[in-house]
C-alpha cells in the first residue's frame, strides 16, 4: 500500500494504491499489478485525518479476511472464494507518521526505538539531532570508551528493543484521536497521536512489520545532506557557525572552534571541508560521466560548473549517486579515512538494494553500517545526524524480516503516478 503521491501541477492530490504481491517476485511490483484504490483531492494533506478516508478501504479488507468474496477464475473457468490482507503500507516518513499514529518529529522521532531514541538539542543550530549510534555495537568495542571524538562521554547504554505490534497496540489501545477540522485540544501521549485505523484489522497487531521505511526516501536525505556539506551547499550543508558554536557547547573539537578577528568570523577547514580546487575536481568528475539511456538522468545537466553544486537532483540521480558515482568523484579529494568511511557508506546502500542478498552476510552488514555511523559521528558536524540518516541504522533489520529492498520501495509506484498524472493533464485538456 502506498498513500500520498502528488499528480497535479495545480493542487495538491494523494493516492492510495494497492499492490498484489501474492505473484513472482518479477511482476509483483509491475504497473499493470498496481490498482488506484482512492484519490484525496486538497490543498493540504489529510494528516491525521487520513483515517476517515481509508476507512472505507479498511472494511473492505475485513471482509476480505473473515468472509471472503466470489471470484471468477477465467483460466480454470470456475469460481472460488477470494481472502485477501493488508500486511504493510510503503510510503515517505512524514506518511509513516499520519498512517501509524506515531509522531516522527521531535525527541522521539524514530518509530522503532521510540522511547529509548537517543537525540540531542542542539542549543544554537536550533534543531534536534539523532546520534548515539556507539550502542548499537557490540559490547566492549573500542569506540565506546572514546569521548572527546565523539560527545564528551563514553558509551554505557545497550541497543533498543523495538516492540512488537501486540505492545504497541497496549500502549495506543486507549488513545483516541478527534478528526476533523474543528478538532478540540486532546490529552494524547508524547509519541502516539491516535490509534491507527489499521488496528482495526484483526490481524495488524500480530505483524512483524506494519509500516516499512522507503529506502529511496531514506537514502535521497542522506545523499542530499552528504553532497550540500562536502560541497558547502547554501541552505542544505549541515555545516556552519551555528553548527561550529554546538561543537563548543558539547566541548568536543575545539580546533574546529569558530575565530574572530575584527567584525569578521573565520571557520577552520575541517575533514570534510572542500578547497576550491577540490570542488571543481568533483565536479568535473561528475560533468564528465556518461551513461546509457534510461540508466539516470544526463549528469552533465545536474552539475553547475559556475556555482561549484549539483541541482536538480531527483530521487534517482540521488540513487546512482550513492551507489555508482560518489565513491568515483570523491577519489583523491578528501582524508583518507573520511573518504573510505563515505566509499563504505556507499558500497552498503549497493549491497542492500541488490536484488540478491546473501542472507549469512546480513549480520555483517548490520555490524558495518554502525560502525560506518560511528565514524559518520566522529568526522562530521552532529547537525549532520536528522532522523533519516539515523533511520540507515535499521534498514537491514527489515531486510531480515521483510525480505529484499527492491520489493517494497517507492520507485515503481513514482514511476506509476507519473503515468497517472500525464493521463490526467491529457483528460484535463479542453
Amino acid at each position: 500500500m502506498n498513500p500520498f503521491g502528488n499528480i497535479s501541477s495545480n493542487h495538491s492530490s494523494w493516492s492510495v494504491l494497492l499492490v498484489i504481491y501474492n505473484l513472482p517476485s518479477a511482476l509483483c511490483m509491475k504497473h499493470k499489478y498496481m490498482m488506484l484504490s482512492m484519490m484525496i483531492f486538497g490543498p493540504k494533506q489529510p494528516g491525521n485525518d487520513i483515517d476517515v478516508y481509508l476507512n472505507p478501504l479498511i472494511e473492505d479488507m475485513k471482509l476480505l479476511w473473515n468472509e471472503g468474496v466470489d471470484v471468477f477464475d477465467a483460466f480454470k473457468n470456475k469460481s472460488f472464494r477470494l481472502h485477501a490482507m493488508l500486511f504493510c503500507t510503503i510510503n515517505d516518513f512524514p506518511a509513516y507518521g499520519n498512517l501509524s499514529g506515531y509522531s516522527v518529529k521531535g525527541h522521539r522521532a524514530c518509530p522503532i526505538c521510540e522511547d529509548k531514541t537517543s537525540y540531542e538539542h542542539l542549543k544554537h543550530g536550533r534543531k534536534t539531532v539523532y546520534l548515539g549510534h556507539r550502542r548499537f555495537l557490540k559490547k566492549y568495542h573500542p569506540h565506546c570508551r572514546l569521548k572527546k571524538a565523539f560527545n564528551g562521554y563514553q558509551e554505557h547504554d545497550i541497543c533498543p528493543t523495538p516492540l512488537s505490534g501486540v505492545e504497541i497496540y497496549e500502549k495506543i489501545k486507549n488513545v483516541n484521536a478527534t478528526f476533523g477540522k474543528m478538532k478540540k485540544k486532546q490529552t494524547v501521549s508524547e509519541i502516539w497521536k491516535k490509534r491507527s485505523i489499521f488496528f482495526y484489522l484483526p490481524y495488524w497487531c500480530k505483524l512483524d512489520f506494519r509500516h516499512y521505511l522507503d529506502v529511496m526516501h531514506v537514502e535521497k536525505n542522506v545523499c542530499d545532506s552528504l553532497i550540500g556539506t562536502l560541497l558547502n551547499i547554501k541552505g542544505k550543508t549541515k555545516d556552519g557557525l551555528n553548527a561550529r558554536l554546538d561543537l563548543i557547547e558539547m566541548n568536543i573539537r575545539e580546533e574546529l572552534a569558530p575565530r574572530e578577528v575584527g567584525k569578521h568570523t573565520y571557520l577552520h577547514a575541517a575533514c570534510y571541508t572542500l578547497s576550491k580546487k577540490e570542488k571543481t575536481s568533483f565536479c568535473e568528475c561528475l560533468k564528465g560521466v556518461k551513461v546509457s539511456h534510461d540508466y539516470s538522468s544526463n549528469v552533465k545537466s545536474l552539475v553547475s560548473m559556475n556555482d561549484l553544486k549539483l541541482i536538480g537532483l531527483k530521487s534517482h540521480d540521488c540513487h546512482v549517486l550513492m551507489q555508482q558515482l560518489l565513491s568515483v568523484a570523491i577519489r583523491g579529494i578528501l582524508p583518507k579515512n573520511v573518504r573510505h568511511t563515505i566509499t563504505r557508506l556507499c558500497s552498503f546502500f549497493n549491497s542492500i538494494c541488490s536484488k540478491e542478498i546473501d542472507s549469512s552476510k546480513l549480520d555483517e552488514l548490520e555490524e558495518e553500517i554502525i560502525v560506518i555511523l560511528c565514524q559518520l559521528e566522529m568526522f562530521f558536524p552532529p547537525s549532520f545526524f536528522d532522523i533519516m540518516v539515523h533511520l540507515v541504522v535499521h534498514l537491514v533489520r527489515e531486510i531480515k524480516l521483510c525480505g529484499p529492498i527492491y520489493m517494497r520501495w517507492m520507485y515503481p509506484v513514482e514511476r506509476y503516478m507519473k503515468i497517472l498524472k500525464g493521463y490526467v493533464k491529457n483528460q484535463c485538456r479542453p
